[in-house]
């Protein structure tokens, strides 16, 4: 199967998406599929070895990485525009002529289905994008005709959680066949638990959007003074404004690659997992640090946000009311008092290997593009 799989950003080493992206893409070549991944090159990132470098894999000689870039120069002036990466997109797809095309950006798949409505396209749902903007206003009315758009003519469908793809079938009327598949963890986060971890150490890694519920954790913090939270990830000015408004108990360490995020997971008892119910199109996530959590043996105290409702977790997860910083201390402590079955947290971290994540994509894949 040679599969084109389409990410019409710079890859920047920032963000969660773009090592979704690469791993699925490798895990894909790695299951035998001949994968050429799309996408722009940054300052940071413009070359394979350092995708490899910085996401890890097994380095698939299937996978194959073009560059199309975003930025063009007239003149003196530099433009970033998502209309020449998809110029150069159209060239790429007349020359590959792949079986199909995969991509999770909602932009990319419009484009593909007025410019290429013959090649067979499936779509990877994180949300529902309509969903990030209030109902009246007219960027939710355009996302909507979009997906609309999009979902009436897709070959198959991927929904990162149980909860989106249920609000896609509602919301879409879907045809097209439609899987559940997860985000994919790193066999280098299934973390030694031979030595015990600091009990009273507590980590949250990840970004600081305001649906992260980060601001709780450092309230719930306060009301622990004898435990200690180290944050990783988030910078700028949203970064400055915790760190200001922090207890002395709570560690701050900014963006931090996946090497380094090792030994603070290695000393951490609890993963702290504060998510809030709004907006809306947060409550379709998939969260990656569940799964790093998990990989790593670690106690879990989690918001209650739809996603658990369909997975199956025992007791190293303690789930608590979303906003509330009461509920979240007193389950840290009730966690810690109860202990953490870290066997248990790595086995069920285990079904999500990127290698088992690509071979059941592959599986989904082949018989739509034929």
């Amino acid at each position: 199967m040679k599969l084109l799989y389409i990410f019409p950003e710079e890859f920047t080493g920032r963000f969660a998406r773009e090592y979704h992206v690469y791993r699925l893409a490798e895990s894909l070549a790695a299951a035998g599929c001949d994968v050429t991944l799309a996408a722009a090159p940054s300052p940071q990132l413009a070359n394979a070895d350092q995708l490899h470098g910085l996401f890890g894999g097994s380095r698939s000689e299937r996978l194959n990485v073009v560059w199309l870039k975003r930025q063009v120069s007239l003149g003196p002036w530099k433009i970033r525009s998502g209309a020449w990466f998809f110029r150069q997109l159209d060239s790429l797809i007349q020359s590959l002529k792949p079986d199909g095309a995969f991509t999770m950006h909602m932009k990319a798949a419009d484009h593909l289905g007025k410019r290429h409505p013959s090649l067979p396209l499936v779509f990877e749902a994180h949300e529902i994008f309509a969903d990030t903007y209030p109902e009246t206003s007219a960027r939710h009315r355009r996302l909507l005709d979009m997906e609309r758009r999009v979902y009436a003519r897709v070959r198959g469908v991927v929904a990162i959680s149980s909860t989106l793809a249920e609000s896609l079938q509602n919301r879409f009327a879907l045809q097209a066949p439609l899987r559940v598949q997860h985000d994919g963890i790193d066999e280098t986060m299934l973390l030694d638990t031979s030595s015990p971890p600091d009990v009273r150490e507590l980590i949250y890694a990840g970004s600081l959007q305001p649906w992260k519920g980060v601001p709780v954790a450092i309230e719930a913090i306060r009301l622990l003074p004898e435990f200690h939270l180290t944050v990783l990830g988030g910078a700028g000015k949203s970064l400055d404004l915790l760190r200001r408004n922090a207890p002395a108990n709570v560690t701050f360490h900014g963006q931090v690659t996946r090497e380094a995020l090792r030994p603070f997971l290695q000393k951490a008892g609890i993963g702290l997992m504060p998510n809030l119910l709004e907006p809306r199109s947060a409550l379709y996530t998939f969260p990656l640090k569940l799964l790093e959590y998990s990989a790593a043996g670690k106690g879990i105290v989690a918001s209650r946000i739809p996603v658990f409702d369909q997975l199956d977790l025992g007791g190293w997860v303690e789930l608590v009311p979303s906003g509330s910083p009461e509920a979240l201390a007193a389950a840290v402590r009730s966690l810690t008092q109860r202990g953490i079955d870290r066997g248990a947290a790595q086995a069920w971290a285990r079904q999500f290997l990127w290698k088992n994540q690509g071979l059941a994509m592959k599986q989904f894949l082949e018989p739509l593009f034929k």
